[in-house]
């Protein structure tokens, strides 16, 4: 089984996936190639890093799926490890790739997470993550609004979609484990 997480930047999937794989370790994540510098949490094998001209050439011998180009780098799913799942997997899936990814797989549980305070977002990209530039927060703020508006378009795709605020963000991790209690066992199938 793969359980997808989509939002925008900074929305907090990299915190709810973290939170998951400390508290059920027998699920393990899909790896995304791309060709951007791995971040400091990513180093445990999440991300692979290759060259433009690697990941090319995996293209086109058609080993990726879900390829996309964001922020100016590439991204890609082997075929195989979206196809081929065994035990409970998770992995974020940008919001137009999600309808893709359920061609090649219909089992995809997905959770949407989305905000219409577009400034949390920004406060957590430079604040709490601050892996990018001023100017590519700007960026991927802005990209925001059309990637939630695209989640709630689609939204009979998702398990649930949850709305973040900052109010209410300290309990986003407690009602997506609440969603995922019937999904994930923790190893040898006891709760």
């Amino acid at each position: 089984m793969i359980i997808s997480f989509s939002g925008p930047s900074g929305i907090g999937k990299g915190f709810i996936k973290e939170q998951l794989l400390r508290l059920y370790p027998h699920i393990k994540e899909l790896v995304w190639y791309t060709t951007r510098s791995l971040r400091p949490d990513e180093q445990d094998g999440n991300r692979v890093q290759v060259s433009l001209s690697e990941f090319n050439q995996l293209v086109e011998l058609d080993m990726l799926a879900l390829v996309q180009d964001l922020f100016g780098h590439r991204y890609g799913l082997k075929k195989e490890d979206l196809v081929m799942s065994s035990g409970i997997q998770l992995t974020e899936l940008h919001p137009v790739n999600l309808v893709e990814a359920l061609k090649i797989n219909p089992m995809i549980f997905a959770i949407g997470l989305v905000t219409f305070d577009l400034s949390l977002l920004h406060k957590r990209l430079s604040i709490v993550r601050k892996t990018e530039s001023e100017a590519e927060i700007e960026k991927r703020v802005t990209k925001a609004k059309s990637e939630i508006d695209t989640i709630l378009q689609h939204r009979s795709l998702y398990a649930s979609v949850i709305e973040i605020t900052e109010v209410e963000e300290d309990q986003v991790f407690n009602n997506v484990h609440a969603i995922l209690q019937l999904q994930i066992k923790p190893k040898g199938g006891e709760k």
